[in-house]
């Protein structure tokens, strides 16, 4: 989209108006943020991840020092023991992370998830937690991006708790790892530091009702703002420390396969849900290389399992995709050829594609035509759950395709029913408090 001189000057005129009420808005400024003084949980930090109707992983951060007998129980009290339990201890550093593995469940329960002292000692915590539902013609996900730990909002995830998605995305900076770290961006000890900060600040990972995370990064769970993997020289360490922290290993989820980098897809009945790694494969800014964002690999991948599939699929990467705003990262913009390329691929596919991003710190809706793909279809923006913000946008942001936005914090849950090779989907905006920003039901 051409950045014309009128939209140069819309931008000027209103930024520096809403520049100066900035801190009395969502749009904080940086030294504002980062004086913001963490609130650090104790106990147990308890992720549950890729699940599916009989089998689940969790992902816990404790102290290094504690033993720990972990235990599932059904609502008839009948105890199942996990299939493993595979500690990660880091040198020099206080918590571990505790990976364990369960299966033979089964759906329409509500087991509890024990922590007890090791050699039969207290209980420490308890966590209600299902399996997913297969049998559902619909899936209900929120997809969730840019979660700042210094601008915590609890409220905003005790309401993704309440409307009981089956299926939470993280698609983008779950973790600002990048903060404090030098211009070189967070060495492995460093990632490892802040992800457990993390760990042990956000209200998700203290919630008692678990609900399955299913993760991909952006740039600052990578490990440096605006990264590629040329300038960032941590990215197989980066990529270790992203996949021992979240709970998705593809032995104990029939619905997951791991991709190319920290990339997987899951499985919903005939819906395909790709989370992409547009970070370890990506190259500079404006790149004319045929595979500047995705990589190749990636590429061939993610098309194959499109062309294969026989209903919709879910195309969710960090960065927004087709916008071309000129101070803002997107994939149409800073990787123009393999943008063209893998739109001309799934233009000749049969499954009906839905693009999902985050990253820009608020929220839209944007209408793709039916000339770039053959069919009506749109990319969902989710950002952010807390971050700060841009004053003024998206309002001052050009995008023609756009239909619906807001600037607010919030996340987006959607409902989403296969309908042959596309889908209808009732899709919502809420923000911190539970209140709608938007709402429509969209069909591609």
């Amino acid at each position: 989209m051409e950045f014309k001189r009128r939209d140069f000057l819309k931008w000027s005129l209103t930024s520096a108006v809403f520049i100066s009420a900035a801190s009395q808005t969502q749009g904080r400024s940086r030294s504002e943020v980062n004086a913001k003084p963490p609130e650090y949980k104790l106990g147990p930090s308890i992720m549950q991840g890729a699940t599916d109707a009989t089998k689940t992983q969790f992902s816990i951060v404790y102290d290094a020092n504690k033993a720990l007998d972990i235990f599932v129980l059904d609502s008839t009290g009948k105890r199942y023991e996990p299939d493993e339990v595979r500690p990660i201890v880091f040198l020099d550093h206080p918590k571990q992370i505790t990976k364990v593995f369960f299966s033979n469940l089964f759906t329409n329960e509500n087991f509890t998830l024990n922590l007890a002292e090791a050699g039969g000692g207290a209980l420490i915590d308890s966590r209600s937690f299902q399996t997913l539902d297969l049998s559902k013609t619909s899936l209900r996900f929120a997809i969730c991006s840019c979660m700042d730990d210094s601008l915590h909002e609890p409220a905003i995830w005790q309401d993704v708790v309440k409307k009981a998605p089956d299926v939470i995305f993280f698609i983008g900076d779950s973790v600002y790892a990048d903060k404090g770290a030098t211009n070189e961006g967070a060495n492995p000890a460093y990632l490892c530091k802040r992800f457990c900060e993390t760990r042990t600040i956000l209200e998700i990972y203290y919630s008692k009702k678990l609900i399955p995370v299913l993760a991909t990064w952006d740039d600052h769970d990578f490990g440096l703002d605006d990264a590629n993997c040329r300038n960032y020289h941590y990215v197989s360490e980066s990529q270790k420390n992203f996949l021992q922290f979240f709970a998705q290993e593809e032995s104990h989820c029939s619905l997951l396969q791991a991709g190319p980098g920290v990339s997987s897809v899951f499985r919903y009945g005939s819906q395909l849900f790709l989370l992409l790694d547009g970070r370890s494969f990506r190259v500079a800014k404006g790149s004319k290389e045929r595979y500047a964002h995705w990589g190749q690999a990636q590429e061939l991948w993610m098309l194959d399992l499109i062309a294969k599939n026989q209903g919709p699929s879910w195309f969710m990467t960090g960065s927004q995709i087709f916008p071309s705003f000129l101070w803002q990262e997107s994939v149409s913009k800073d990787s123009p050829v393999q943008f063209a390329e893998v739109l001309n691929q799934l233009k000749n596919l049969t499954s009906k594609t839905i693009f999902v991003s985050g990253d820009v710190h608020y929220s839209e809706v944007t209408q793709i035509e039916p000339a770039i793909l053959g069919y009506t279809t749109y990319e969902l923006t989710s950002s952010a759950m807390h971050s700060w913000g841009t004053p003024g946008a998206p309002a001052i942001i050009p995008n023609k395709r756009r239909i619906m936005s807001t600037g607010q914090r919030n996340y987006i849950l959607v409902d989403s029913t296969a309908k042959g090779t596309g889908c209808t989907m009732n899709m919502t905006c809420y923000g911190i408090n539970g209140q709608t920003h938007f709402t429509r039901t969209l069909e591609v």
